[in-house]
């Protein structure tokens, strides 16, 4: 039987027409020449990534941060000048000010922001306090050295006072004042209005030292009354001066002594408060009350007045007291009135006491608002 045999590789290249090789050939070295074995393969870059940039620190930015550090050392120095302990405050500011300097991005110098920020807003009311307690202890210590070298001896009752009582710890200086305030404040309003106070009160004061030296009679224009009313700006119209220590009232019109008169102001137990008030408002007639307890030494009765001139809400007045006959120099004092009235034997309840002839003139020449100036 014929059996046909298979072809050798060898005998199929052999058995092709020399035309197909050649094409064949061709192909072949294409093929190999973009075959990946047949030559190294070249590395592949990678893109290399485009830094994002971060924003810049602007000016203005900078200058906030420059206006905040100036304001924090502002009340550091605040606090320092009245003895406040400052040293976490200047700590702070240390540290505030080096993370500004290193800070490189808006947003970081941003947080460094906002941190003192903080700060600043935290030293306020601290510096505030401790302005107001050294002013306050300023003015004790004026006051108390004062009184120990002017008293006043009465014989009636053989008790020495110190003069300059209003401003002591039964007067403006004490619970029913500034301390009290103090001790309820709270805000930064709250303590400015203490400081403005204080300031005022120790204005007063110091004039009323000055004015203990001028021997210029009572109903004569006093030195120490034009320069309060030059301090205060209220030269201009008419303004009322009352002096504790002589217990005289002096009634000014653009500057011009107008009229004066002796008047008797609040005894030593209930001091009239010195400052810059006004006429808050008039009554003729009116009845004036007591909340006070009838077996109290503040009780009074039910009492007609018939000029009545408010200068402070918790029940301040210029007013007449006919029951009364003495004024002046002494009569806030206990003594005895020739009238013989209980109630005329000391000082008022912190009132200022007048005839009622001269009180009045004074309800006539006044008006709402018109300055009232206590010293």
């Amino acid at each position: 039987m014929y059996k046909q045999q298979r072809s050798s590789k060898s005998d199929i290249w052999h058995s092709l027409p020399l035309s197909l090789l050649g094409a064949l050939a061709i192909c072949l070295l294409t093929l190999s020449a973009c075959s990946p074995f047949a030559t190294a393969q070249k590395p592949v870059s990678t893109p290399t990534a485009t830094p994002i940039p971060m924003p810049a620190i602007s000016a203005t930015l900078r200058n906030q941060g420059d206006m905040q550090l100036q304001a924090f050392q502002q009340w550091i120095d605040l606090m320092k000048q009245y003895s406040g302990n400052v040293t976490s405050y200047q700590q702070q500011y240390n540290a505030d000010q080096q993370a500004l300097q290193n800070a490189t991005t808006s947003a970081e110098y941003q947080t460094a922001l906002h941190t003192l920020n903080g700060h600043v807003a935290s030293i306020k009311i601290p510096a505030m306090k401790t302005e107001a307690q050294n002013l306050l202890q300023k003015l004790e210590q004026g006051v108390t050295a004062y009184g120990q070298k002017h008293q006043y001896y009465d014989s009636y009752n053989n008790t020495t006072y110190p003069l300059g009582y209003e401003y002591g710890s039964n007067g403006i200086g004490g619970n029913l004042w500034v301390e009290g305030d103090m001790a309820s404040a709270k805000t930064m309003a709250d303590y400015q209005q203490i400081i403005e106070d204080l300031n005022m009160y120790q204005f007063n004061f110091k004039e009323m030292v000055a004015n203990s030296n001028d021997r210029t009679p009572y109903n004569q224009p006093h030195k120490t009354d034009l320069q309060l009313m030059q301090h205060y700006n209220k030269t201009n119209g008419k303004v009322i001066v009352v002096s504790l220590e002589e217990q005289a009232l002096r009634a000014y019109d653009n500057g011009q002594l107008v009229k004066a008169f002796y008047v008797t102001t609040g005894r030593p137990e209930l001091p009239t408060p010195p400052g810059v008030w006004w006429v808050e408002g008039k009554q003729s007639p009116t009845v004036f009350k007591t909340n006070a307890p009838k077996n109290s030494p503040d009780w009074y009765p039910p009492t007609p007045i018939n000029y009545a001139m408010q200068y402070h809400s918790n029940g301040y007045y210029l007013h007449d007291s006919w029951w009364r006959v003495e004024y002046g120099p002494g009569t806030n004092f206990p003594h005895a009135d020739v009238s013989g009235d209980v109630f005329s034997d000391q000082g008022s309840h912190g009132c200022v006491n007048m005839s009622k002839a001269d009180a009045g003139w004074v309800y006539g020449f006044v008006q709402l608002y018109t300055p009232i100036i206590i010293y």
